[in-house]
């Protein structure tokens, strides 16, 4: 079954392949092609320079330029709207968070923060016995009576659902948004199909005293 799906997958991607092997043909060619135009001109015309010939070498490179850039956003630089049906597939987990006790308060999440010129913060917290440590560009803490963070605003959590899992974990879980690409031509154009497009946690705790500070 694996391998079915990643031959599927592969499939799909075969596109993305197939339009960078084209891309780096063209270039090929039009090095070739301005190569001969260039020794056909000095042997038959006795010239070295030619406007007609110049204006074709920028129309060729200009195509190779536009072909290339377009690729390269479509492979490198894709951002997919998460609520487009047509590209994303998506699905929520909820754990619950295992509380941690030991010197001071009791904890269901840890904060990390390096205090840099470029800083970054990392949260660390226990589900089902294993430990999780991601960075705050992956992740959010929401606590109080909002279940939904602000920074998680940008990921299309079902706000009725949260308000479910508040009763149900007591405001102490993780809801674990994963996103892929769908399996389809679309996607396999940046070689994207069947891929992970994100992965986002959101920490929920019940107040801001069950956070801890990493010092």
């Amino acid at each position: 079954m694996f391998y079915i799906a990643g031959r599927d997958m592969f499939s799909w991607n075969i596109i993305g392949i197939l339009i960078w092997v084209a891309i780096i043909l063209y270039l090929v060619f039009i090095v070739q092609n301005i190569r001969q135009r260039r020794i056909k001109m000095i042997i038959k015309q006795h010239k070295r320079f030619s406007w007609p010939n110049m204006a074709l070498n920028i129309v060729e490179i200009v195509v190779l330029l536009l072909a290339a850039g377009w690729m390269f956003n479509q492979t490198f630089m894709d951002n997919p709207d998460l609520e487009d049906a047509n590209r994303i597939t998506s699905s929520v987990k909820y754990e619950p968070l295992i509380m941690r006790t030991g010197a001071g308060n009791s904890s269901y999440v840890t904060i990390n923060s390096a205090k840099k010129r470029y800083g970054s913060q990392t949260y660390t917290f226990y589900r089902d016995g294993s430990k999780v440590t991601i960075g705050s560009d992956y992740a959010s803490i929401a606590y109080g009576n909002t279940a939904l963070d602000v920074n998680a605003e940008k990921i299309p959590y079902v706000k009725k659902e949260l308000a479910k899992m508040d009763k149900k974990y007591q405001r102490a879980y993780v809801a674990i948004y994963t996103a892929k690409y769908k399996r389809n031509w679309q996607n396999g154009i940046g070689m994207h199909a069947g891929h992970l497009a994100t992965r986002y946690y959101l920490i929920r705790v019940p107040d801001s005293s069950f956070i801890k500070q990493e010092k």
